[in-house]
């Protein structure tokens, strides 16, 4: 093996480069940053993968057919399939009893909820995250240039409780999703007789 392909070996393949060793042993006890930033993307994920389920279940089809439908959907295209399915098909279905008199004005904004949550992952997820270790600040920047605005440049303090916040407000949706399914069937259809 001559030295060029020592050196791609060594830096480029990942599976010719696997380190055994455990988070700890590596960069010691986990800090609280790179945690709750961590929370904040499994928390969308498992928001994201429990808005699939209930498309599969307003489609009532079988969950392969239902994982080919939303597999390569984005979370926005997910939200707003799920609000086209509720409003075509909610006269087939109840859901949840405790907003059986309201369902829509709740459904309204828990679709709004859905999209907030998007928001502040992309806010926290697709911006950079510095931390100033001599004043134990954080700050979130992020620089656009789009053709609306212009340059835009972003630069806001944030603190470990405000991201624990966009953490616990994610799975908080994800709870109000399943809720709002506890009480779900298909509704029963009067006798014609």
């Amino acid at each position: 093996m001559n030295q060029l392909q020592e050196y791609i070996d060594r830096v480029f393949s990942f599976e010719k480069n696997q380190d055994p060793t455990n988070y700890e042993e590596r960069v010691g006890p986990p800090e609280a940053l790179p945690a709750v930033i961590g929370r904040i993307s499994m928390n969308f994920q498992s928001l994201e993968d429990e808005l699939s389920i209930r498309i599969i279940q307003l489609l009532n089809i079988d969950k392969e057919i239902g994982e080919i439908i939303t597999a390569e959907l984005s979370f926005k295209n997910k939200v707003n399939l799920f609000a086209s399915l509720y409003y075509k098909l909610k006269a087939r279905f109840e859901f949840t009893i405790m907003v059986r008199n309201y369902e829509d004005e709740y459904f309204k904004e828990l679709i709004k909820a859905l999209n907030r949550c998007e928001e502040f992952r992309n806010q926290i997820l697709h911006s950079s995250i510095i931390k100033d270790w001599s004043t134990k600040q954080i700050f979130r920047t992020k620089t656009t240039a789009k053709a609306k605005k212009g340059l835009n440049k972003i630069n806001q303090q944030v603190d470990i409780p405000y991201l624990f916040n966009v953490a616990d407000y994610i799975i908080g949706m994800l709870m109000e999703l399943e809720n709002f399914f506890i009480d779900f069937k298909i509704k029963t259809q009067p006798n014609n007789l």
